[in-house]
């Protein structure tokens, strides 16, 4: 099997990541390491190579120039990748003793050509969701893979070349999607390992993460409808494609309006907001913000007219979140907006609890407009 690893400045953190792909218990000589050193000037590169020659064969190593984002040099892996199955990893991670080979397990019991394994946070998030239970066989509603889009994951690589499936280049946030989403669509099945830490996700405090930044909103959107229009082309309207629709309305939507939102400048605002409210408008079902909490069906109403002023206000109002745990810190639980279960939309509710009701956020929108904020 092949374990891809794009590679930039990560020279701390590198050799623990190719450490713990050695020392699978699988056998390091069932293993290839394909790495892409995406123009790194810290010495990973060297690193790498140092790894390649002590280890002729099992660590394959390509330099070139930094592409600004890890789809590219994930690509060009994919290309020169070898084994049955594809496995992902990002250098400042590390992986789980016996984690390819309970992998490759699920996959060759169960004939899937997708494998989830359980990933554990280490200072910050991980998703949740997904691992409550073990899935042999399973699709995308089952396995409830929606709920984790990371392109860490074991792929059979036969389905990845049939379907043409690669990762959107330049883009430095939610890239995988594109590649994660209609992977879990063609797959003839879908396993998770839940009962083993098969992926460890670190935070890093001197290691940029991409998912902290505020994305240009162009190309995000851009990814975004067309991660949306692959699920529109799979899965008809109805209950079932708003199972899946609810966690890109809920999470790449509404999420980018937040206590960050009222820091952008205002032109980077309105864009976010036409935008925004193109997709909601396109892709989001009323039957599905219907069922929405109601301060996310106030968003929904806001962003779909494009009252920017007003979301701008909203996002004042409502309280940001609370800091990132340290990485000694146990990760913390998914969002409470998320139903228990999150394979689907909450139950509809026509009021709401708490400080922030719509009626109160709308007459407190309502005075601070009056005031100019």
């Amino acid at each position: 099997m092949s374990v891809i690893i794009p590679v930039y400045n990560a020279a701390d953190h590198l050799p623990e990541c190719l450490q713990s792909i050695a020392g699978q218990s699988i056998g390091f000589e069932r293993i290839e390491i394909v790495a892409v050193d995406d123009g790194s000037t810290d010495g990973s590169g060297d690193l790498l190579d140092t790894w390649a020659e002590r280890h002729p064969g099992r660590v394959r190593v390509v330099h070139q120039e930094n592409s600004g984002a890890p789809g590219g040099p994930r690509n060009r892996a994919i290309g020169m990748a070898r084994g049955e199955f594809l496995f992902f990893a990002d250098p400042d991670d590390y992986l789980g003793t016996e984690a390819l080979e309970r992998l490759v397990a699920a996959a060759e019991r169960n004939d899937s050509d997708v494998v989830l394994g359980k990933i554990k946070g280490v200072g910050r998030k991980a998703p949740v969701t997904p691992f409550r239970e073990n899935v042999d066989g399973g699709d995308i509603f089952t396995s409830k893979g929606v709920w984790s889009l990371t392109a860490h994951k074991l792929f059979r690589r036969s389905l990845v070349e049939e379907h043409g499936l690669r990762f959107a280049e330049g883009l430095r946030l939610a890239e995988e999607q594109v590649f994660v989403v209609p992977a879990y669509l063609h797959a003839r099945s879908i396993s998770v390992v839940s009962d083993y830490d098969c992926y460890y996700l670190v935070r890093r405090d001197d290691f940029p993460h991409l998912t902290q930044e505020v994305p240009d909103p162009v190309p995000f959107y851009a990814n975004v409808r067309e991660v949306l229009t692959i699920v529109a082309a799979h899965v008809p309207p109805g209950a079932q494609r708003n199972k899946l629709l609810y966690r890109w309305l809920t999470l790449e939507i509404l999420g980018r309006f937040d206590g960050r939102f009222a820091d952008l400048p205002e032109e980077v605002r309105a864009l976010h907001v036409k935008l925004a409210g193109d997709l909601v408008r396109a892709y989001m079902p009323q039957t599905l913000v219907d069922q929405l909490p109601p301060l996310s069906r106030l968003r929904c109403l806001l962003i779909s007219q494009g009252l920017v002023e007003e979301l701008t206000v909203l996002t004042t109002l409502v309280p940001r979140p609370k800091p990132k745990p340290k990485p000694e810190s146990k990760p913390k639980p998914e969002p409470q907006q998320r139903p228990a279960t999150a394979s689907g939309p909450a139950p509809a509710r026509s009021g709401g609890s708490g400080r922030y009701t719509p009626a109160r956020v709308l007459r407190a929108l309502k005075r601070r407009l009056r005031r100019g904020r």
